[in-house]
């Protein structure tokens, strides 16, 4: 008998088996459906919120380098907060020198930032506590701001510190209730009157709350009077970097400059961070891979009750099927022939508890991916990836394979003449 024969002859004979066995068939594959389930759901939930967050967090700019006073990597990493604390914030000047002594050839924009919060008004409204993001006009050259009407301020009216606004459209919603009503019309930031010449795009809730819909933009020269910078924590020098540019070697320059710029001496320590966004890509990867961990470990004690499921169908399979063994085996069956029949089985019995599995997984993540995007919009997908369910099968073939050795090995040692008069 050649191999291919073999092959589908197990095959065949396996599958009738499961086929003929259809209730005990259903009970053995339940163990392996909830390992399954628990260990793939775990996977494609944390694999769907880091592909998520890293995308929503790489739209921010994943070639812009962000100094500031506070490092997004070493936080807590025995460097008490306070020294953090006492740090000069990233100021205009900074901005100024920066771009005198930086190489141009290797950046493609150096912007302005920080935030504030304002209650604004109109004749009929109020809105409490805005955020209130005050730019340089180079900002949206490095996080372009998607406008539905109107346009961005220009360079002149940044630079005069000119009192208009782009506002978030959910603001122009509820400050003049559309879009179009709110274009050129004035409102009040704090006690300071502002004029309208740009709406965002509706965004929607992300994830991150990286969302423009609530945000307003001003040019920060016109919210020096409102709010200063030294009043915001957050203010930050924004380096984007041309392309090709090596962005490890251009946040090396630039910790060189700023040194150079702030006059730290060679021996202090540098008063400021440059970041970038792989700083808290990589943080999520590893905070999502102990998490995987932490799941795997969960479903495989699930996949082991399962196993155990399994190999004891597997042995009153055997025992049911002795005398037909000894007949197979009487007729000159090889052992590796009654072996390779049981083993199938198995693996036919974890597969379809699996592919159930997989199913359950699919139908859960479509919910929870519905209901996701009730409340965040587009922010953040949930799906059942090929590379996770490949992992559900592969999972599956193993745990078949190891689930069916004893009882294969046990069937093939049978003496036929034994197994014949067997009752």
């Amino acid at each position: 008998m050649t191999l291919k024969i073999l092959l589908v002859e197990s095959l065949r004979m396996s599958w009738n088996a499961v086929r003929l066995n259809k209730l005990r068939s259903a009970l053995s594959v339940l163990g392996i459906t909830i390992g399954i389930f628990c260990i793939v759901s775990v996977y494609a939930l944390v694999h769907s919120l880091e592909l998520s967050l890293n995308n929503q967090f790489t739209k921010l700019g994943a070639d812009v380098l962000f100094i500031q006073k506070w490092p997004w990597d070493d936080m807590g990493n025995n460097y008490p907060w306070w020294e953090y604390m006492k740090r000069p914030k990233s100021s205009p000047q900074d901005v100024q020198s920066l771009k005198k002594i930086v190489d141009n050839q290797k950046i493609q924009a150096i912007a302005y930032a920080y935030n504030t919060n304002f209650n604004i008004t109109n004749s009929k409204k109020t809105l409490s506590k805005i955020n209130i993001r005050c730019v340089s006009h180079e900002f949206n050259e490095i996080q372009p701001v998607e406008l539905e009407d109107g346009r961005y301020f220009t360079i002149d009216e940044a630079r005069s510190g000119r009192p208009i606004a782009v506002i978030g459209n959910t603001i122009a919603l509820e400050l003049f209730g559309s879009v179009k009503a709110a274009m050129g019309k004035p409102f009040r930031i704090g006690n300071k009157e502002v004029r309208v010449v740009g709406v965002a795009k509706y965004q929607g809730n992300n994830i991150i709350g990286a969302s423009n819909d609530n945000l307003i933009y001003v040019p920060y020269k016109w919210s020096m009077a409102l709010s200063n910078y030294r009043q915001s924590d957050d203010a930050q020098i924004l380096v984007k970097a041309s392309k090709g540019t090596n962005l490890d070697d251009l946040k090396f320059e630039l910790q060189q400059l700023m040194r150079q710029v702030r006059r730290i001496k060679p021996k202090q320590e540098s008063d400021f961070a440059v970041n970038k966004m792989t700083m808290i890509t990589d943080a999520i990867s590893g905070l999502f891979s102990q998490i995987r961990k932490i799941g795997f470990v969960i479903g495989g004690f699930a996949m082991l009750v399962g196993c155990f499921g399994v190999a004891n169908i597997m042995f009153v399979s055997v025992k049911e099927r002795t005398r037909e063994i000894g007949v197979q085996k009487a007729l000159g069956a090889k052992n590796f022939f009654i072996s390779l029949q049981f083993l199938l089985e198995s693996i036919w019995l974890s597969i379809g508890g699996g592919i159930i599995g997989l199913f359950l997984v699919s139908g859960v993540l479509k919910i929870l991916d519905s209901i996701a995007r009730e409340n965040m919009g587009g922010g953040v997908e949930l799906i059942l990836t090929g590379q996770d369910a490949l992992l559900g099968i592969g999972i599956s073939v193993l745990v078949g394979i190891i689930a069916g050795f004893l009882p294969a090995r046990s069937a093939a040692a049978l003496n036929p003449v034994e197994a014949i008069r067997s009752s």
